[in-house]
């Protein structure tokens, strides 16, 4: 009942927006400015409302326009692929128009548009949650293979590392069912948080922007949302009408850790009204290059090749189609997204050995057959000035299938079917107060088959509505509440056991404009996480964690209470940032060890006790020699990043397992013309606390450098990037990964990525 609703909202929003009428203006106000870099007008730059999805071009002299703005205060964002970003926020009056100046630069700092931590848009230092921004720019050079290595440079982030086929973020030492990993706001529907061997089906390097909100995101995302969140923005549905008829890129990579070569393409056609979009990617790589040997304490006498970690290649291809009819009133997009992904897992063999053969000959290396199909359809209808501002619809639908290869056998296969649907409106009560209510649904069909299906069959319902509240109680001092209700149910078919659950989260938050440089955001919260199918039905061998799981179906909801506080200084020549966090678990659900075993296999089985994560994160850029805005003199900054995050159970003060060792990093980074150069080291330190049946991780330090040079020919720009990681060469151990002391991270590489670019 709860799906046709949904599709039925989705029909109607598509019909209104493309047939209804024109909003009114009377009570709206306009936004004109010009945007210039130095004193020199911009004549190729966008100009765009994030939180409205507006887009204007500029005229020859930087000069643009926005009609009918409903009153209220946006961020405004300018970005010219030569000079660089700017962002200002403006506040819109009733039948007014406003006049702004967007100041472009190349070197950025620190204050990106964040769109995820609630309704509309805001800066970075607006927003009452701790957040970091990857954009296109940034992921040309970083974009890794997995999702949880490409945000790992990122505070606060780290990965569970499973060889290059399988990374998922940790955030804050929380992982797996307490980080949401989202696909334009939509869960991306995998099985990623079954188990760390199962991959992430989100391509980083296809994505426009990828956005990290650290800390309880529960309000807006719902109960696997406790940790943070991840989402992963394309442009396969467009939120505005492009202010080109046809753009794009087409990028090669080749690597040589891994052999790696990997080519990507997109593009945006506009024709009328309508946009289509398109995507695609293919990756090859083989088995990649270490310092050493994979085991860290291999057995005597044992035969294992030097250099190389066995079973780490991957190949993987993904395509995206979408059309979207972006109209007066809004817009309404459908996309289709296949991904595809073969993966060798490191360590992982089935099979009985032979005695007589050395190392691991007489097993069975298992490899990884992903695929999966998604649809997905978006739509917005805008109703300008008055109470209610706009209602906004999101529907995912995800395929899922992946299976476990023996060799040429198939062992395990996994299958899951995942619906997600949202519905949001934003209103604006007074000038001071606005907010937004919604509701989420989402459903997943999961079932294993085969020796390793370790979990049931399984069916999982949740529901939740939200509202929440921004009130400006001066113009430098701003609070946000709100409240979630949530509630679920999970069904194992096979044993015929049904769990409902039901319950409240709440946050509390402020921001405070301290002055012109320094401001500061303090939020409070209690989330919630219901257990999941794993951790309810769980019972049988997991290999990839070298465990025999046992849930328990009478484990109860999880609460958490959380205190963050975060400060950002903006001074001329330095920018810089950093949060504290403490959260407080009552019933946190863990696997323990019982002391027994299965099929040779230690027992976990899934318990409940209370438990507390404290920490800090903070990241700052200072300004050496100062270049000018045209970039004619060398511009040279450094910048340094810490983390830090201590997890234990209260009442045993044992510390839990893989929770990230403390991180302290610098660099160096230079600009002039068409050049940036960035240098830098990060250091991680020792792991000495320890859950049970964990050992120490050695500390270690990266050390990686990029060049990129950009060249402008007529209509198009080439970005010409090299890359080097891990340029000493360091054995580098993960302490979130379960393969730690057999799958050490990649040793020296060095990369060559192009890409050509058109339309802008």
């Amino acid at each position: 009942m709860r799906t046709r609703l949904f599709v039925r909202f989705f029909v109607t929003l598509a019909v209104l927006a493309v047939f209804g009428p024109a909003e009114a203006s009377g009570q709206n106000g306009r936004i004109e400015g010009v945007v210039v870099v130095g004193d020199a007008p911009v004549d190729d730059a966008d100009v765009v409302i994030p939180g409205l999805g507006q887009r204007v071009r500029v005229d020859g002299a930087g000069r643009f326009a926005f009609e009918g703005i409903p009153p209220g205060s946006y961020v405004v964002e300018a970005e010219s692929v030569r000079w660089g970003r700017g962002i200002v926020t403006v506040d819109v009056r009733e039948e007014a128009t406003t006049q702004v100046r967007i100041e472009v630069e190349a070197v950025f700092h620190l204050d990106e548009v964040v769109v995820s931590a609630a309704a509309g848009a805001r800066r970075r230092s607006e927003a009452y949650q701790p957040a970091s921004v990857m954009t296109d720019r940034d992921l040309v050079a970083a974009g890794e293979a997995s999702l949880g290595e490409t945000l790992s440079r990122e505070p606060g982030v780290t990965s569970t590392y499973f060889g290059p086929g399988a990374s998922r973020p940790v955030i804050r030492g929380m992982g797996g069912d307490r980080v949401r990993i989202l696909e334009g706001g939509i869960g991306v529907g995998d099985a990623s948080g079954t188990s760390p061997d199962h991959a992430v089906s989100v391509e980083a390097r296809s994505a426009d922007r990828i956005e990290v909100i650290r800390g309880p995101a529960t309000l807006l995302y719902g109960s696997s949302a406790v940790g943070g969140i991840v989402n992963v923005l394309d442009g396969k549905i467009a939120r505005e009408r492009p202010t080109r008829p046809f753009t794009g890129y087409v990028e090669g990579l080749a690597g040589t850790v891994s052999d790696e070569k990997t080519g990507s393409a997109s593009f945006s056609a506009t024709t009328g009204n309508f946009v289509l979009t398109g995507s695609g990617l293919w990756r090859d790589a083989s088995d990649y290059a270490i310092p050493g040997f994979a085991e860290i304490d291999p057995e005597p006498g044992e035969e294992l090749e030097e250099g190389v970690l066995e079973n780490s290649a991957l190949e993987s291809r993904r395509a995206t189609t979408g059309v979207t009819y972006v109209g007066d009133r809004g817009y309404f997009g459908v996309a289709y997204t296949n991904q595809r992904s073969d993966y060798g897992v490191p360590g992982h063999h089935h099979g009985e050995e032979d005695p007589g053969i050395p190392g691991m000959e007489g097993e069975e290396a298992v490899s990884i057959d992903l695929d999966q199909n998604r649809f997905d359809f978006e739509g917005q209808l805008r109703f300008g000035a008055g109470t209610i501002r706009n209602l906004k619809g999101r529907f995912g639908y995800a395929d899922y299938t992946h299976v476990e290869l023996e060799g040429e056998e198939i062992g395990t296969s996994f299958f899951n079917t995942y619906f997600e649907g949202r519905l949001e409106s934003e209103h604006s009560l007074n000038e001071r107060m606005q907010g937004a209510v919604g509701a989420q649904l989402i459903s997943r069909d999961f079932e294993a088959i085969g020796d390793e299906a370790f979990v049931p069959p399984s069916q999982t319902l949740s529901f939740g509505a939200f509202a929440y509240e921004d009130y400006a109680f001066t113009d430098v001092l701003g609070v946000q509440g709100g409240l979630r209700f949530e509630g679920q149910t999970a069904e194992s078919t096979d044993a015929e056991v049904n769990r409902a659950f039901s319950e409240m989260s709440a946050s509390l938050g402020a921001n405070w404009a301290a002055s012109e440089v320094v401001s500061f955001a303090f939020s409070g919260s209690r989330s919630v996480k219901m257990p999941n199918s794993e951790e309810l039905f769980s019972n049988g061998p997991h290999a990839a964690t070298e465990s025999f799981e046992i849930g328990d179906p009478n484990l109860g909801v999880e609460t958490a209470l959380g205190i963050d506080i975060t400060g950002h200084l903006h001074f001329d020549r330095f920018r810089g940032g950093g949060s504290f966090f403490t959260t407080g678990f009552n019933d946190y659900i863990y696997a323990d060890a019982t002391g027994g075993e299965q099929d040779g296999l230690t027992e976990f089985a899934y318990v409940q006790g209370d438990a507390r994560f404290t920490g800090f994160e903070f990241e700052a850029e200072l300004d050496i020699v100062e270049g000018d805005p045209l970039m004619n003199a060398p511009h040279v900054s450094i910048d340094a990043l810490a983390d830090f995050v201590t997890a234990k159970l209260t009442d045993t003060d044992e510390s839990l397992p893989r929770i990230p060792a403390f991180r302290l990093g610098g660099g160096v980074n230079f600009r002039q013309g068409g050049f940036v150069v960035r240098s830098g080291a990060r250091y991680t330190a020792s792991q000495e606390s320890l859950g049970a049946f964990e050992t120490p991780t050695e500390s270690f330090t990266m050390v990686d450098a990029s060049l990129t040079y950009r060249i402008f020919s007529g209509g198009v720009f080439h970005d010409i990037t090299l890359v080097g990681n891990n340029l000493t060469n360091a054995e580098a151990r993960m302490h979130t990964s379960y393969l730690k002391d057999i799958a050490p991270l990649p040793g020296r590489e060095i990369r060559l990525i192009y890409r050509l670019n058109f339309g802008n």
